[in-house]
């Protein structure tokens, strides 16, 4: 592609207007496009699917059907939105009466389909869950690949161990090809010897400083390493006691660095799953690890999730619970020096197993996806979080008075008058650490607009597309945005009206992936003879990308910085081989 994909540096055309006026007064530049940053901001969004007594998802409501609460206090709703993701969205056309100039054989393309609407990544964690369970579920989404991805999906694999991946195609052969070859791929903990402290067991001892825990440690360790000849029992078991709370922080260290390892993976798929049009499903599929310690990260996860239109969804590899998904042999180490320590390890390791999954449930539930858990139907379960709701609100909500200091805020949703409903939504979040810088929300705010493929129309901006053939292989789109001032609220500064305008232009291609980008900066600062004329004719800004033959997404955004409002509308380019 001639216009260097990814190298988001690229010409960003010209600013047009009706008549010349004095350089001071209307001044542009290329600049480096924000939306490439991942940054946050101090907006909460929640994502809410609301069903009927039969579980139907109901998708008629209004916001004012809706009570939100941070903290138990009532909070005022700032966006409301209903998304209906499983009915497929008609591009729009362009408006009537915005003509490009001209170019050589150039000519409007119609706004044609070919962008595909859905995309399915499985994450099949290799590295928490062991052989039996990865090849039930490899069979169970094979099946699903065969059976449920329709023509025109993408469909990708990604694992935990980085290996055996496969990104987004259309080609399912080369999906259930990397399927058949996946298989387990443990990291070896430091000491697997007699006596270990599992995870959770370590978690208990060393934050929650819990008794029994650290008895059971204790006596393990006692077991595998008698006193010797000499020693006092005093002297014995406070040496036993420094080995547990050794041993328990290296226990801890692991499961952390392992865990944290695996949510930065996630992390890392939603952010690139942020730039694909349409649906946008993340599969989980793992027998879980520990993520007591985790919270903030697992929020952060949800945020972006939230941001981006990623829903994710979660497998419980494990298939049907019951005591067997432990080694209760675990259980037995320790001796008689305490009766009752073999049923409190049993007690430890049965919970261990219910909270593993709790960080992929926690994913799921959040961000309006689907947990499946506790069957053997492994296929259901892919058929299940393979999709997305019916419909769900987006909901969201500027804090008040909010203290930087991290804590958890349990949010609440509630219906305000209607009954007999059930709501799934996001259940809290992180207070910030730090204050977000006006500037650094600007780029995030570009960046959510760009990657979010939903149309806004804050602001009144027409776009117009063409494009001509440069050769039998290389061809030229240019797009041209224009802008009709009335609405701005410019700021008097002596003689000069004021205000900046940001025009961003992405290009994606028919599998979701920006192939370009470009941004510009107008600094307006106009006489009022000048302000009156520009009211009139508009502004406007021309980008052009040298590309191969092929069908794109065309995302154009403008921000108004004075008033903080954003349009973005979608074009598709069908350019014919």
């Amino acid at each position: 592609m001639a216009a260097s994909a990814g190298l988001l540096l690229a010409s960003a055309g010209n600013v047009t207007h009706a008549q010349s006026t004095e350089p001071q007064e209307i001044s542009s530049r290329d600049v480096e496009p924000t939306f490439k940053l991942q940054t946050e901001r101090n907006l909460v969004m929640v994502r809410v699917v609301v069903r009927d007594a039969k579980g139907a998802v109901i998708d008629n409501l209004k916001q004012q059907d809706f009570q939100l609460f941070d903290r138990g206090k009532p909070q005022t709703i700032l966006h409301f939105s209903i998304e209906r993701p499983g009915k497929a969205m008609a591009p729009a056309q362009p408006p009537a009466g915005n003509e490009v100039e001209p170019e050589e054989n150039g000519e409007e393309t119609a706004t044609l389909p070919g962008v595909p609407r859905r995309f399915v990544a499985l994450y099949f964690d290799d590295v928490n869950t062991r052989m039996p369970e990865i090849m039930r579920a490899r069979e169970a989404a094979d099946h699903f690949l065969t059976s449920t991805v329709r023509p025109g999906d993408r469909v990708a694999l990604f694992t935990s161990s980085g290996q055996k991946q496969v990104d987004f195609t259309e080609r399912v052969g080369d999906v259930r090809e990397a399927l058949r070859l996946l298989q387990e791929r443990p990291i070896v903990p430091p000491d697997s010897s007699c006596g270990v402290i599992p995870p959770y067991e370590a978690y208990l001892v060393v934050h929650e400083h819990d008794l029994v825990a650290t008895q059971v440690a204790t006596d393990e360790k006692l077991n595998c390493n008698p006193c010797t000849a000499g020693m006092s029992q005093e002297q014995c078991l406070s040496m036993a006691k420094a080995e547990v709370d050794a041993e328990a922080m290296q226990s801890m260290n692991f499961s952390e660095t392992q865990s944290t390892a695996a949510l930065r993976t996630i992390e890392a798929l939603v952010r690139g799953m942020a730039s694909l049009p349409g649906q946008r499903t993340l599969v989980v599929v793992s027998a879980g690890f520990l993520t007591e310690t985790l919270r903030d990260e697992l929020s952060q996860i949800t945020n972006r999730a939230l941001r981006y239109g990623v829903i994710i969804n979660a497998i419980d590899a494990r298939g049907l619970y019951d005591a067997s998904v432990i080694d209760i042999s675990q259980a037995t180490v320790a001796v008689s020096r305490n009766a009752r320590t073999p049923g409190q390890k049993t007690q430890i390791l049965l919970e261990s197993a219910r909270r593993q999954t709790d960080g992929i449930r926690d994913l799921a539930v959040d961000t309006g996806g689907v947990f499946f858990s506790n069957s053997n139907d492994l296929e259901a379960g892919f058929r299940k979080t393979a999709g997305v709701p019916d419909a769900y609100y987006m909901l969201a909500f500027s804090p008040q008075n909010l203290k930087l200091d991290g804590t958890f805020h349990p949010i609440q949703v509630k219906m305000a008058a209607l009954k007999g409903l059930s709501l799934q939504a996001r259940r809290g979040y992180y207070a910030p650490r730090k204050a977000v810088d006006p500037a650094v929300q600007e780029k995030e705010e570009l960046r959510e607009a760009v990657f979010s493929q939903e149309e806004t129309h804050e602001l009144p901006i027409d776009v117009h597309t063409q494009f001509f053939m440069k050769s039998e292989t290389e061809a030229r789109i240019a797009v041209l945005t224009r802008l009709d001032l009335h609405p701005l609220h410019f700021r008097k500064d002596g003689d000069r009206n004021r205000d900046d305008l940001t025009f961003v232009i992405a290009l994606f291609d028919r599998d979701g992936h920006m192939v370009g980008g470009q941004q510009r900066k107008l600094e307006l600062r106009l006489r009022d003879t000048n302000l009156d004329r520009y009211m009139k004719s508009g502004i406007s800004s021309r980008s052009t990308f040298d590309v191969k033959p092929g069908t794109y997404l065309v995302r154009a955004i403008v921000r108004d910085s004075e008033s903080g409002e954003i349009s973005g509308l979608n074009r598709t380019v069908e350019i014919p081989y």
